[in-house]
């Protein structure tokens, strides 16, 4: 059989940088997705203080992952 895998979409955030962002949802993603591949960045945003400077960043991510393969009974 080919290579299948399995895209989802996670969000989350970071005070410190957009950097800090993607690699907290990685970072949380692995905790529970095994054998993931690849991620895309589909969105940042994020929050202005009054200031007018970023307090917050937030990004969008989908994650890849390997399905893994049934074993096969015969």
């Amino acid at each position: 059989m080919g290579h299948i895998t399995k895209t989802v979409t996670l969000s989350g955030g970071s005070p410190t940088s957009i950097e800090d962002a993607i690699g907290t949802v990685l970072g949380r993603a692995a905790e529970t997705i095994a054998d993931i591949e690849r991620f895309e960045v589909v969105s940042i945003d994020g929050a202005v203080d009054r200031a007018g400077v970023p307090s917050e960043f937030h990004v969008t991510l989908d994650i890849t992952f390997a399905v893994k393969e049934s074993p096969t009974h015969d």
